[in-house]
């Protein structure tokens, strides 16, 4: 969705001013190098790899934005007011301008020669809808822990999160806290996983378009499975908050 938006409306004009609000977003870059990287320049092309945005500059260098938890880009239009939370905005020579937007600053700014050499520098693994299945499998299979730490483990997985991760388990009836699963409950969680990140990306991450059979429209304190109506359950997992129903998602 954010790769769709950019190369949309963000690639091919050129870059008037870089006005960076918040250096804390930055790694490993200094504004003015980001600046120096991108005046006068143009975004040329757009990848995703996970919750990570790589865009091409004209120059070879590459931009490369982490969503984190709370990010994402916005684009302006002349005149528009920009995001509360508006970290880095970079405006371009027709009026419109990108805005980063990240309420919790979990996102990073940078710049890159190769997204391939900054993935495999940070051990960054496979993007969760581009995983073969044998690949996930062999990720999966013999771990002792709990399945929901492995799939929010971007070593193992890159961009699952923890949202898409409950859905994916609900859909596929695994508790967050099983272990130790079978060939076959792995390949129902691999499918699953695969079902739920398109069907995100066909409703534009609105969890109010998602069929009524998902999680995400009823994850909240107090609701119910839209399965079987059993009261679903609010536990922490590894820190992270995790809703799963305990009828059909047995441990």
């Amino acid at each position: 969705m954010a790769r769709r938006l950019l190369e949309a409306r963000a690639l091919h004009q050129k870059i008037r001013a870089i006005d960076v609000r918040d250096s804390r977003i930055l790694n490993s870059v200094s504004a003015q190098d980001l600046e120096g990287a991108l005046a006068g320049r143009r975004l040329s092309s757009a990848i995703r790899h996970g919750k990570r945005l790589f865009l091409q500059i004209d120059s070879g260098l590459w931009l490369a934005l982490h969503l984190g938890l709370t990010g994402w880009p916005v684009i302006l239009e002349k005149g528009s007011a920009e995001p509360r939370h508006t970290r880095l905005r970079i405006d371009f020579e027709g009026g419109a301008a990108l805005a980063f937007d990240d309420l919790r600053i979990f996102g990073e700014v940078g710049l890159t020669a190769s997204p391939q050499d900054f993935l495999a520098r940070r051990g960054i693994g496979p993007d969760a809808l581009k995983m073969e299945k044998e690949a996930f499998l062999a990720a999966m299979s013999g771990r002792k822990g709990k399945i929901k730490p492995a799939l929010l483990d971007q070593g193992l997985i890159a961009g699952l999160g923890n949202l898409y991760a409950d859905e994916a388990l609900f859909q596929s009836g695994i508790c967050p806290q099983a272990r130790s699963l079978k060939r076959e409950r792995l390949e129902a969680l691999y499918s699953a996983i695969q079902e739920v990140l398109r069907t995100s990306l066909a409703s534009n991450a609105d969890f109010e378009k998602l069929p009524n059979s998902y999680l995400l429209p009823h994850r909240r304190p107090g609701e119910a499975c839209p399965w079987d109506g059993t009261a679903l359950q609010r536990i922490k997992i590894a820190g992270r908050t995790s809703y799963y129903c305990p009828q059909h998602q047995k441990k």
